[in-house]
């Protein structure tokens, strides 16, 4: 029985540092049960924190005594478990009055507080820098991307943080410049459509009284964060950066293009409608013969475009993709209408385009 409780009570403690999912989806984490005494991070985004890392640092503290307590209310008994609960409301104890000195002295010992003093000066509140922060937070511009359960990064239009269980790193983005350091690939699925890669970033301040601090994010929350920095991510040569599923497929139908006769045509090659930056050079000419209708199944076969040649290879399969819908491996065998006349062609009719030497 007591190795049963034991067990329960590691795995719940586990998930009270380190909540799951499930409890995050539960509402069975420290920030959602505190909700009303933590109030709105939107309207007081330092004033949250402060209470929140308080509040997790002394329920974390606690959790050895919990261990006591679980296991008299389960039925066992001896001498040693009121010396035991005794022992353990040491450590609750010490944190409760190292969170007092966090509060005490305007609170300037406190983490967060402590990491926004490089930025106040002499003669000026820290409140002022929390001010900013608060007003910030609640701009529509922001960008927060969740880290883990516990912590996120959030970016603002002056703002880079990062928001742990116990502290916050903060830096401004002028101060700061941020290098991939390592990356990570894992499949979603046994196919490996479903790719994802993690990256290491490490944020560097230009100031020696801030600190340095890293965060580990995926490739496509990086894509989602690179318009919202001031300086982009400096990746180093001997890191590659996972391509997101749309590029990955353009390359594979540029491939299959390739394969294709080449289609000569006497007209001066112009820049692609799509994009406007590179030189249409696909012609959709059709090439395949007339297939049964074996499903019975409305079915309409390839068809002639006699448009120009106006796109580029990357915007018509980017055009393909947004036709064929369903799963990724079935893409390629889709077929697509021309994007100005509608005529239904497949793989076979995309020739690549060349002007003729005359």
């Amino acid at each position: 029985m007591d190795v049963l409780v034991t067990l329960f009570y590691i795995l719940f403690s586990i998930c009270i540092v380190h909540p799951p999912a499930e409890f995050v989806s539960a509402g069975f984490t420290i920030p959602q049960l505190f909700d009303s005494f933590l109030g709105s991070e939107n309207t007081n985004f330092i004033g949250y924190h402060m209470k929140r890392t308080t509040i997790t640092a002394l329920i974390h503290s606690a959790l050895p005594a919990g261990y006591v307590v679980t296991l008299w209310c389960a039925g066992e008994r001896g001498e040693w478990m009121l010396s035991s609960f005794a022992a353990c409301m040491i450590i609750p104890g010490l944190v409760a009055l190292k969170l007092v000195s966090w509060w005490e002295n305007d609170k300037s010992k406190h983490p967060i507080v402590k990491a926004l003093l490089p930025y106040v000066t002499p003669g000026i509140d820290w409140r002022v820098i929390a001010a900013d922060l608060n007003s910030q937070f609640r701009s529509v511009d922001k960008v927060s991307v969740s880290l883990s359960a516990t912590s996120k990064f959030v970016v603002t239009q002056i703002w880079l943080i990062k928001l742990t269980q116990y502290r916050l790193n903060l830096v401004k983005q002028t101060d700061c410049t941020l290098v991939a350091t390592a990356t990570d690939r894992h499949n979603l699925s046994t196919t490996g459509e479903d790719e994802v890669q993690y990256v290491n970033i490490e944020a560097i301040p230009t100031r020696d009284d801030i600190e340095k601090f890293t965060f580990r994010i995926s490739t496509t929350s990086l894509r989602e964060l690179q318009p919202r920095l001031e300086r982009a991510v400096r990746v180093p040569e001997h890191i590659s950066l996972l391509p997101t599923l749309i590029e990955r497929f353009v390359e594979v139908f540029k491939q299959h293009i390739e394969e294709n006769p080449v289609y000569i045509t006497d007209q001066e090659m112009e820049l692609c409608i799509g994009c406007m930056q590179n030189q249409a050079d696909v012609k959709l000419n059709r090439r395949c013969a007339p297939q049964p209708n074996q499903n019975q199944e409305p079915y309409t076969p390839c068809e002639q475009c006699n448009c120009r040649v106006l796109w580029c290879c990357s915007c018509m399969a980017r055009w393909w993709v947004a036709r064929a819908g369903g799963p990724p491996s079935s893409w390629l065998a889709a077929r697509g209408s021309c994007p100005v006349c509608r005529a239904h062609f497949c793989l076979l009719d995309v020739c690549p385009a060349r002007a003729s030497a005359s």
